[in-house]
């Protein structure tokens, strides 16, 4: 599959994963089952006639081999979902589920910058290309309209119409530090999906730097 190909997978398997949980919710909807549901979606997908089938893995470990990933500062992490067809185009697919009740806010917004980073970096040795995807009930992280970010955590916003310029440093400011700055390789603009129904979903295309 070419980058493009991979790219057309995900966002089918993405729009069916939104019409799935907006029609009737999983039971458990966190970031485990979700995963589940994308991979089966991107699975029955390639089953299609005339398109090619993938090999897939969820968590696939990769280290390294020079530097630390961003995100956790560590030299090994965890991909979410990992597909390629035979020798060709490797992908890297990073998911959210952010709870309205589990008030996991500032700290969401800036674990899902880390995940951009972190793709970022999986396309210097292990992938080709990827996308970040955020499933939400919560208006704090898509409504422009909802109560404005601390100015301490405000670098991190990921609401609709945002753009992230490249190379701007994000800075998290509150007494008890989340994580480290984090610095993303490109200019990234923010576009919610299903706007009329309970939940969001923020899609993200990485690719490398041309």
């Amino acid at each position: 599959m070419t980058v493009e190909e991979c790219h057309g997978l995900a966002e089918r398997a993405m729009q069916e994963l939104m019409r799935q949980i907006n029609q009737a919710p999983f039971g458990e909807m966190n970031e485990a089952t979700l995963q589940h549901y994308l991979a089966l979606n991107l699975h029955l997908d390639s089953l299609q006639a005339n398109r090619p089938n993938i090999n897939m893995a969820l968590e696939k470990k990769v280290k390294r081999t020079e530097g630390n990933f961003p995100k956790k500062n560590s030299k090994t992490a965890s991909i979410d979902i990992f597909l390629q067809q035979d020798d060709e185009t490797k992908y890297a697919i990073e998911l959210k589920c952010f709870h309205k009740a589990n008030q996991r806010e500032p700290n969401g917004r800036y674990e899902a910058y880390a995940d951009l980073a972190n793709l970022e970096v999986y396309l210097d040795e292990h992938a080709d290309a990827g996308i970040f995807i955020l499933v939400t009930d919560h208006p704090h992280y898509y409504d422009v309209n909802f109560r404005p970010h601390s100015a301490k955590t405000s670098d991190f916003s990921l609401r609709e119409g945002h753009r992230y310029e490249a190379g701007r440093i994000l800075s998290y400011k509150t007494v008890k530090l989340h994580g480290a700055d984090l610095t993303l390789r490109k200019s990234y603009d923010f576009n919610w999906r299903k706007q009329d129904h309970a939940w969001k979903g923020l899609v993200v295309r990485v690719d490398k730097l041309s």
